[in-house]
């Protein structure tokens, strides 16, 4: 019994820590400032009480999801709309772990394609082959990502202030450095409501995921302990790919000061070549390429650097522009020429590819279980058909309108899905607290009301498109009648 606890610990930690936690609760802990991260305290609250009400509601009645929502709450289409929910979460998830991958090898955007069917083929594997020690793997996997993120920010810091000797370029670093631990910064509407947002949704809320957990969870495991210990892991994540991302700004200006020094001094070589009648002209031609290069070096590392910068500095910025952001770090690192550059990259890039990793493997199970309850599959065909699914809509992604239209839609009515996820612990028999689950279930709702507003006062053709898609998800609700009609039928 110790061990399961133990696992199942294990299992949450990897499914709740993914990529949000890199790519977009940076930008707030550092423009904010610890304003921001203490706000964000009552978001992960608001979360964690929805987490424990779902885990509760079928531990204590042992029903399996569909089960519950349709003998329980009687909203039997709620789980589809879960269902469909996991599948766009897990597309997403997808995406961003293969081009996890592909800066970690430095490859071709081509490449994409190739890294998301492996990805998606691994995971098949585990889930058919590995079955009952999946949550070990999970175990294993979370435990490693972690400590790759907290070992490459320690060797990135080390490198980073070896490297860095500018003036100009230490006081970008200790200014942003001194930001995220300061009160200092002003909060912006638009800025705060798209990180409570970003909260939420960092928490895997909306894909019911705690409802499939806590019908097979042990009586004894204190899931107020285990939530504590994530909630604690989840902040110090956070935190560490903020200072991540603050070495990265020092590092990004020292290697544009470099790029200059460097251009200074082949312009003047090249002005001794055409003074000197001596040299040839492919003399002057190569020092010309060369100057050539490192001009384009120059524009390259300015590029970088106001990226990054604004990323840290505005706070209101549309967060689907931002997103990937985080990626131009390891560019930033091997341009740069640091100490240890590689073994950063690898750490920096493999923790992000494992925590999206293990996030899309308990997606990918929990998508799976709730298809065969609903759909009567087998195990083996409701793994293929949840990873298919997500496989195509990750794919779909790289197309840019459609990966605008699904970060759109995550962001624009995550919220009102999160509130949905928890409204079935509110009516029929849920043995849970309700005046606690009222208050998660009324907040997640007005997060998500003004958050959807929010995303549509950004520019861009396709965010109303993708905040359409995500309103699409709640259909199945008109024919929720339907549905238990067809439950009755089916018992």
């Amino acid at each position: 019994m110790r061990k399961m606890s133990t696992l199942m610990a294990l299992l949450i930690t990897g499914y709740i820590l993914g990529v949000l936690n890199f790519l977009l609760m940076p930008k707030y802990y550092i423009a904010f400032g610890l304003k921001g991260f203490v706000l964000s305290l009552v978001a992960l609250g608001v979360g964690l009480i929805l987490i424990y009400g779902e885990l509760e509601a079928t531990r204590k009645t042992r029903y399996l999801i569909h089960e519950f929502m349709v003998k329980v709450s009687r909203l039997p289409a709620i789980t589809i709309i879960l269902l469909m929910f996991l599948m766009l979460f897990g597309a997403i998830n997808l995406y961003y772990s293969g081009f996890a991958l592909l800066k970690l090898f430095d490859l071709g955007p081509t490449m994409l394609i190739l890294l998301l069917l492996v990805i998606v083929t691994l995971i098949w594997l585990f889930l058919i082959i590995l079955r009952g020690r999946s949550v070990e793997f999970i175990g294993i996997l979370a435990v490693l990502f972690i400590v790759f993120a907290f070992v490459s920010l320690f060797l990135m810091r080390a490198q980073v202030y070896d490297f860095v000797r500018s003036e100009t370029a230490l006081n970008y670093l200790n200014s942003y450095r001194h930001a995220v631990l300061s009160f200092d910064h002003p909060l912006t509407a638009r800025g705060t409501i798209m990180m409570l947002i970003t909260v939420l949704l960092s928490l895997g809320l909306g894909a019911g995921v705690y409802y499939v957990l806590g019908s097979f969870a042990p009586s004894d495991l204190d899931f107020r302990k285990l939530l504590a210990v994530v909630l604690l892991l989840q902040i110090l994540l956070s935190f560490t790919a903020a200072f991540t991302t603050v070495y990265a700004i020092g590092a990004a200006y020292q290697s544009y000061e470099n790029n200059q020094i460097k251009y200074k001094q082949i312009h003047e070589e090249l002005g001794k070549v055409f003074s000197n009648p001596n040299l040839t002209a492919e003399e002057a031609m190569k020092k010309y390429n060369q100057l050539q290069k490192v001009l384009k070096g120059i524009n390259q590392t300015l590029t970088n650097f106001q990226k990054v910068k604004g990323y840290a500095s505005l706070s209101d910025e549309n967060p689907i522009r931002a997103i990937e952001t985080f990626y131009l770090i390891p560019d930033i690192i091997r341009e740069s020429g640091i100490g240890g550059s590689s073994a950063i990259i690898f750490l920096l890039m493999g923790s992000l590819f494992l925590a999206g990793f293990t996030t899309l493997i308990v997606l990918v199970e929990i998508g799976a279980q709730i298809s065969a309850e609903m759909f009567q599959m087998k195990r083996n065909t409701s793994v293929s058909f949840v990873s298919g699914i997500v496989l195509i809509l990750s794919a779909a992604m790289m197309v840019s309108g459609i990966k605008v239209m699904f970060l759109a839609a995550l962001l624009g009515v995550g919220g009102l899905i999160i509130a949905l996820e928890g409204a079935p612990l509110l009516v029929g028999v849920s043995p849970v607290d309700r005046r606690l689950i009222g208050v998660g279930v009324l907040a997640s709702a007005v997060i998500g009301l003004i958050s959807l507003r929010t995303m549509l006062s950004f520019k861009g053709s396709y965010i109303p498109l993708g905040i359409l898609v995500g309103l699409l998800l709640f259909l199945p609700m008109l024919f929720n009648n339907y549905l238990m009609a067809g439950s009755r039928r089916g018992r």
